[in-house]
């Protein structure tokens, strides 16, 4: 019987013997007559999609304490994410769990903001927190931020001077082996260890700008003593000591002597205006040809939420949240394209979080939901199979487990089939 079934063609007996569709109550044969449209994503002028998805998150409080580090050697600062802590892209000032889905809406909303990590004074506001050097005044419950925030250092991604010279000495010492000079070799190790010491000791908030300072005196007197000494006596000898003298020449060109053309980017911020929630508009004091640098024009910034009339360049909002100090830009259309790309590549929700700084008073939008495919229940999809009166063979029963969903729902009658 299970040759005979396999050996029967669809079409035998009738144009819909075998097809299990003509049997059921649920079909309805219009759909033969109109082929199946699939469904189209809507597609933004910009070619990404016009619907993204948005999820909000909640920040733990006080999980990223004390995970911020400056490292001695490259001066970088590294955080170490807590698993808790979410990583968003969108910061809701109106305290909205749900976000619209549709950017020509999310394009106009006004309470929307970029966030913008800022890293030295993330590592600044934990290093002052962690170990206050004074109380402050007993009512200024900011005086941790405003600590942080009027400190004098760099918050643009450009090549500084805050890297150790460490980095260069640990070929410098091996190098210095090429002079054959016993003094030269000494001088070098010697100034190697020095200046991992002051890497090491200088790494805090208030002296990891005053490293170089401490060194460059030894740096200096080494690089003279290598031009007067300068050991040529072998080709092998004014080979190292050309070399090294170019080395120890272009740390201290491409370290110390860069502090000047970065140090119009240094800057500080006085704090105009608490807002609440730990979000302030400030004004920046310094690095005045930085929105020039970057690009920046100035933001426009709805009146409800800085309460502020005229808004600069110079000024900034800035919010610290949870232990990150964050500067917050208004969500323009090319952030909202680069969220919608990645969201049609990785099929991720964008994560926003939500500060209720103001009340929402723009237009309510609802936005439909997307539509969900029916599923035929099992207990519809077994009776339908019991219902019918031409399954007599195992390719009809294999095609009502295919379209039915009756998964395992079938496999009693299949078996039956099989050992009959």
């Amino acid at each position: 019987m299970v040759k005979d079934a396999w050996s029967a063609e669809t079409g035998a007996g009738g144009p819909h013997v075998g097809d299990l569709r003509y049997f059921s109550r649920s079909y309805d044969p219009r759909q033969e007559l109109e082929p199946a449209q699939e469904t189209k994503t809507l597609v933004h002028e910009d070619g990404f999609p016009l619907r993204i998805k948005l999820e909000h998150k909640l920040v733990p409080s006080s999980v990223l304490m004390g995970n911020c580090r400056r490292s001695p050697l490259t001066g970088e600062v590294i955080l170490n994410m807590d698993p808790a802590y979410p990583n968003f892209q969108v910061v809701d000032l109106a305290g909205r769990d749900r976000l619209p889905k549709n950017r020509l809406y999310l394009e106009k909303d006004e309470y929307l903001f970029k966030p913008v990590p800022l890293m030295y004074r993330t590592w600044l506001y934990q290093s002052f927190f962690l170990h206050p050097s004074g109380l402050g005044k007993a009512s200024d419950l900011d005086y941790v931020v405003r600590q942080a925030l009027s400190a004098f250092c760099l918050d643009v991604t450009i090549w500084d001077n805050r890297w150790s010279p460490v980095m260069a000495y640990a070929f410098i010492m091996f190098l210095s082996s090429l002079t054959l000079d016993s003094t030269i070799i000494a001088l070098a190790c010697g100034i190697g260890l020095l200046t991992c010491a002051f890497a090491v000791a200088c790494n805090t908030a208030k002296a990891y700008q005053r490293e170089r300072w401490l060194s460059l005196p030894f740096r200096v007197a080494f690089l003279c003593y290598i031009l007067i000494s300068f050991p040529a006596a072998t080709v092998l000898e004014a080979i190292g000591s050309t070399l090294l003298f170019l080395l120890v020449s272009a740390e201290i060109i491409l370290g110390d002597c860069y502090f000047f053309p970065s140090y119009r980017f240094h800057c500080k911020y006085d704090i105009l205006r608490s807002l609440g929630y730990r979000v302030y508009v400030c004004a920046r004091d310094g690095a005045v040809g930085m929105p020039a640098y970057v690009g920046r024009t100035p933001d426009r910034m709805p009146l409800q939420v800085v309460q502020l009339p005229k808004w600069t360049t110079q000024n900034h909002l800035i919010v610290e949240l949870e232990g990150l100090m964050v500067e917050l830009r208004p969500m323009r259309e090319e952030d909202w394209t680069k969220a919608a790309q990645e969201f049609e590549e990785t099929n991720v929700p964008i994560t926003f979080v939500s500060l209720p700084l103001c009340e929402y008073d723009g237009p309510e939008v609802e936005d439909e939901s997307d539509e969900e495919e029916d599923h035929l229940p099992k207990k519809m999809a077994r009776g339908a199979v019991r219902g019918s009166t031409h399954l007599e063979t195992l390719r009809a029963f294999r095609q009502a487990r295919e379209i039915y969903g009756g998964n395992d729902q079938l496999d009693w009658m299949i078996q039956d089939l099989e050992y009959s």
